[in-house]
């Protein structure tokens, strides 16, 4: 696929929600390494100007003339007016750039036209006002354990000319202002120890810490999960919903690479990614299976040890507010007004999610040595956080709430209490949001209060395997695959695992048997055979060097 095409098919999936910006360009395991950054600053730059690009791509008449897609039109007519170079040669289609070009003169009138319109001076004038803000949220740097300590890194940023401030001395102003974007200051989290805090907009991708494996790219709430759970060197420990490891291989730091961690996922391509990035934090106690978690026995005696669980599901994500989800957003807005903003189909899928994030917890619960679990999502909706904790504590007896001293006791936005939960439940969990220099956040942390019942729960598992027997027996022959991805991908996997558990043998080579000749035939053949050459036949030369030129002739030969 050519880059514009791709760059068009990543529109696409932004619109079905089928991936993040950075996911599907940096992440992107088809794009070469060079085109991954030019991808991403391609789109970001579209998506800016997608709502003044809409409405000069629509003036100007330039679909109905060449018949292309919306999106493709949209990329191409960024480049021709927005770049200084305008269109790629490199990787595109001669012939679609040449036929976007002749329209280049009316592009260009009809986007003078919305600027005077709209009174924009400039080409970042038409960028509306909420995509223009800078990222509030903080770069934190966990620090690998495993591989380093805090003081250490602390003195390498030192080296590399970053000065440490002490938030604590800092409490007169606003910590945007002793963090202030584009300096080089940085500090410790005043609330997790193995995390530092540097201004907004600080770029450490390429910095050698980070090639390294000695620190972690890593947002300060997604931290939390690990420390709610509090896993002991030496421990069994899960993570039901993995992938793609950032939370896995703080697990394993905090363990000190002493003990047991089994990481889930269903997704196979997901979870090779957690197992190079746990390859590369030096993570050496995980053990990566591809399944369904809730498809795991509890009463597997391989699970008889596992004694922390943390679980982090799908969710809706509403939490997660940064420039790239702003801009999708908006675009979604632009290309399908109706459908970013319907209230009934998100009220139907946070009711899904609550549901299934509820089993989640419930199924960890059932694995009898489990004495602390961790539930947390990038959530803010209350049906998806508190009200799935009430859920679960209404279900079941032999787990209660943490303590609110035991999960990150310093952190002051709690739980609310119109979900479900009283106002001392509701203080026992976390929450986070972006006016808190985070990502929105939720976390919660349950503890054991009674032995596990085996007998309850190998009659509640019982239950479970016949009801969705049941359901699955419901479903029509013809859609029985069809209707399940789950039941798609676990059959992929197994395939997969056959081929990988049978080798092929090498394949012998074909050898032909010479065929005889009978004298006075006549043949074309071309193996040296013992023959007589008729004169004026010209034959391939053996010999190295320049071929002779060869042409088929029928000889006559004579079997000696």
């Amino acid at each position: 696929m050519l880059f514009y095409e791709r760059a068009a098919d990543i529109l696409g999936r932004l619109e079905r929600r089928q991936g993040s910006l950075k996911g599907l360009t940096v992440g992107n395991a088809y794009l070469k390494a060079e085109e991954k950054r030019k991808m991403y600053a391609v789109l970001c730059e579209t998506l800016k100007h997608a709502s003044a690009l809409s409405i000069v791509i629509e003036r100007s008449g330039l679909l109905e003339a060449e018949n292309i897609d919306p999106r493709l039109a949209l990329v191409l007519t960024h480049d021709l007016l927005f770049t200084r170079g305008g269109l790629q040669h490199q990787g595109a289609d001669p012939k679609l750039n040449l036929a976007i070009r002749k329209h280049k003169n009316r592009l260009a009138k009809e986007l003078e036209r919305l600027k005077a319109e709209l009174g924009a001076e400039s080409n970042a004038d038409l960028v509306p006002a909420h995509l223009c803000d800078t990222a509030s949220t903080f770069r934190y740097v966990r620090v690998n354990l495993l591989v380093t300590s805090v003081d250490a890194i602390i003195k390498a940023f030192q080296d590399d000319r970053y000065r440490l401030v002490d938030l604590g001395q800092a409490e007169g102003g606003p910590m945007h202002q002793v963090l202030a974007a584009k300096s080089r200051v940085f500090a410790c989290d005043p609330d997790l120890n193995d995390l530092l805090v540097f201004p907004p907009g600080t770029d450490l991708h390429a910095h050698p810490l980070f090639v390294n494996g000695s620190i972690v790219l890593q947002d300060k709430a997604s931290c939390m999960p690990a420390h709610v759970v509090q896993p002991a060197p030496g421990s069994v420990a899960l993570d039901a919903c993995a992938a793609p490891g950032n939370k896995t291989s703080h697990m394993a730091s905090l363990m000190k690479n002493r003990g047991r961690i089994f990481a889930f996922d269903m997704d196979q391509r997901r979870l090779d990614t957690l197992v190079q990035l746990t390859g590369n934090a030096k993570c050496k106690i995980i053990k990566a299976q591809c399944t369904n978690f809730l498809d795991v026995d509890p009463l597997d005696p391989s699970y008889a040890d596992v004694e922390y669980a943390l679980l982090d599901p799908s969710c809706s994500g509403s939490g997660i507010v940064n420039r790239q989800d702003a801009l999708v957003d908006s675009y979604i807005a632009i290309v399908n007004p109706g459908g970013a903003n319907d209230a009934r189909s998100s009220e139907t899928r946070a009711q899904n999610l609550a549901e299934f994030q509820t089993s989640i917890v419930l199924h960890a619960m059932r694995f009898p040595g489990v004495k602390r679990i961790s539930y947390s999502t990038c959530s803010v909706h209350a049906e998806e956080n508190e009200g799935v904790v009430a859920r679960v504590l209404q279900s079941q007896s032999e787990f209660g709430l943490a303590a609110a001293d035991q999960v990150i006791p310093t952190w002051p936005r709690r739980g609310l209490e119109t979900a479900g939960l009283t106002k001392e439940q509701a203080a026992c969990v976390v929450r986070t949001m972006p006016e808190d220099g985070t990502n929105g956040f939720f976390v919660a942390g349950f503890v054991r209060l009674q032995p596990a019942d085996i007998a309850s729960t190998r009659e509640q598992l019982a239950e479970l395997r016949a009801a969705r027997q049941k359901e699955e027996e419901a479903r029509p022959k013809s859609a029985a695959y069809a209707s399940s991805a789950l039941d798609a991908k676990k059959a992929k996997n197994a395939l997969q695992a056959k081929k990988q558990k049978q080798p092929r043998e090498p394949r012998q080579p074909r050898v032909k048997a010479p065929k005889q000749a009978k004298e006075g035939a006549v043949s074309t053949m071309r193996e040296p055979l013992p023959m007589v050459v008729a004169s004026g036949a010209v034959i391939k030369s053996k010999a190295k060097g320049k071929r002779k030129p060869k042409r088929r002739v029928s000889v006559a030969i004579t079997q000696l």
